[in-house]
């Protein structure tokens, strides 16, 4: 829920196992765990187990930016989590499921682009709770400070929500939008260091937000 080097924050099938996370993907795993049961969970039954497989939700995967700067991305799966553990704050929401997919690109050098969608068990998904679930995830987290939250406007997805954080030597960013009845994220990572430009971490956030803006669709 990967990147090799990025947010220790949302994707356990990217480019290595669990275990051997990188920083750019502590944001990641909040949304979509790690571990999990993958020869017993089914796309199509009842929610009885968290699972994430590439493919599983073909709708879903097909409204994810399918390049980042004219690059593909390194991984694209789907899934849905049901377990109190992984849906966090959103158990509060009386949310008993939710599905998402997400495709990642590992940029090198400890930078690294996430792509997320959500949905809600046949209903509408606010922002607000993705957001909620994220920032969360990031107070609870180790590891994690400086943490900072805003609402900036993007031309094509309006006003967001935004959560800035250091994780170790990581410089972390999620950005949060409605997307008709669904909900879109980004997660951008890039380490922090002597020579680092912030103006090219906030860059790299734009273009993601861009190429996710590329697949908005006001379906659910």
């Amino acid at each position: 829920m990967t990147l090799s080097t990025p947010f220790r924050l949302l994707r356990a099938r990217l480019l290595r196992a669990c275990s051997s996370m990188s920083a750019a993907f502590v944001l990641a795993l909040i949304v979509t765990g790690c571990g999990g049961a993958a020869v017993t969970f089914d796309p199509a039954g009842p929610c009885v187990v968290d699972g994430r497989i590439a493919g599983a939700y073909p709708d879903l995967e097909a409204r994810l930016p399918g390049a980042l700067d004219g690059e593909p991305p390194d991984t694209v799966d789907s899934g849905r989590n049901c377990s109190e553990g992984a849906l966090g704050s959103l158990v509060a929401r009386d949310l008993d499921s939710v599905r998402f997919a997400g495709a990642t690109w590992d940029l090198g050098g400890g930078k690294g682009v996430s792509s997320v969608i959500f949905a809600g068990p046949g209903t509408d998904l606010p922002a607000a709770w993705i957001a909620e679930f994220y920032e969360i995830g990031a107070r609870t987290a180790k590891r994690t400070g400086n943490i900072e939250t805003s609402r900036p406007r993007f031309d094509g997805a309006g006003e967001t929500w935004r959560l800035d954080t250091l994780n170790d030597l990581s410089l972390q960013t999620v950005i949060t939008w409605q997307d008709g009845t669904l909900v879109r994220a980004v997660l951008v990572a890039t380490p922090v260091s002597p020579d680092a430009s912030r103006a090219a971490h906030d860059a790299l956030v734009e273009a993601a937000v861009r190429a996710s803006l590329g697949t908005s669709s006001a379906g659910g």
